[in-house]
């Protein structure tokens, strides 16, 4: 078996493993205000602008985000959100013209504000699901409005243009919930958010010629698939107990 195929049976095991431990666990009221911290693997790409030329090829690029959320129950089944976040997200983009598969690949670092509704959902006897849809705005960290990019070997390069530093995006997920009795909050969650608006654009171009023309383009709209993990606290646990004196 291959090292990749053995990393993704693991990652596979661990998914299930936390699925299944939150299904084994309560879910209580999710009322009042909580706030704690949020981490997500993500992954996006770029898009095609012209037509792909047969030895160039592009693929999904890891990233992470890492954040502050807070959360607030109005019902027992519905909850209103947002919080800041860090996120740090790309692009790869591969020459197949030779053997080792020349690769270019890029992370962008964004602060990310959302404001999102969450339903606490019941399938079949379990109330532990819950669904999140809204949106977020995007702020781009990078200042530079075009960076090049070489792969080290002088056979490809990127011209990114920055287009839009800020942008908004929609959101929607499924969360597995469990609370504790004393009203902490652990959350699984597999999340989409997807942007209204082009982030950069990718000039590709040979760098072994003379010629500054432009092999063809590729788009970044920044959006993303992820998988997170959030644990909120109720903040009345950290309120200080009455002493009376008789």
């Amino acid at each position: 078996m291959k090292k990749n195929d053995r990393f993704v049976m693991m990652k596979s095991r661990l998914g299930l493993a936390v699925i299944l431990l939150f299904l084994c666990t309560n879910m209580y009221a999710q009322l009042g205000f909580k706030i704690g911290p949020q981490v997500s693997f993500i992954t996006s790409r770029s898009y095609v602008i012209d037509s792909l030329p047969n030895n160039y090829n592009f693929r999904f690029k890891s990233g992470v985000k890492l954040g502050l959320t807070a959360q607030y129950g109005f019902t027992q089944k519905f909850v209103l959100a947002s919080g800041i976040s860090f996120t740090n997200k790309g692009y790869r983009v591969f020459n197949d013209t030779n053997n080792t598969g020349n690769l270019i690949k890029n992370n962008l670092s964004h602060i990310e504000v959302p404001i999102n509704m969450i339903f606490k959902l019941r399938v079949g006897s379990s109330a532990k699901m819950r669904f999140l849809i809204g949106g977020a705005l995007n702020y781009q960290l990078n200042n530079k409005e075009v960076i090049e990019l070489n792969n080290g070997s002088d056979n490809f390069i990127i011209r990114e243009t920055s287009e839009n530093k800020i942008y908004p995006m929609g959101s929607v997920g499924i969360e597995i919930a469990s609370e504790s009795k004393s009203g902490n909050i652990f959350v699984f969650g597999a999340y989409y958010n997807q942007s209204f608006s082009n982030q950069a654009k990718l000039n590709i171009f040979n760098a072994n010629t003379s010629s500054n023309e432009k092999v063809f383009s590729l788009g970044y709209r920044g959006s993303y698939i992820g998988l997170g993990l959030t644990y909120l606290f109720d903040l009345k646990n950290f309120k200080k107990e009455e002493v009376f004196f008789y």
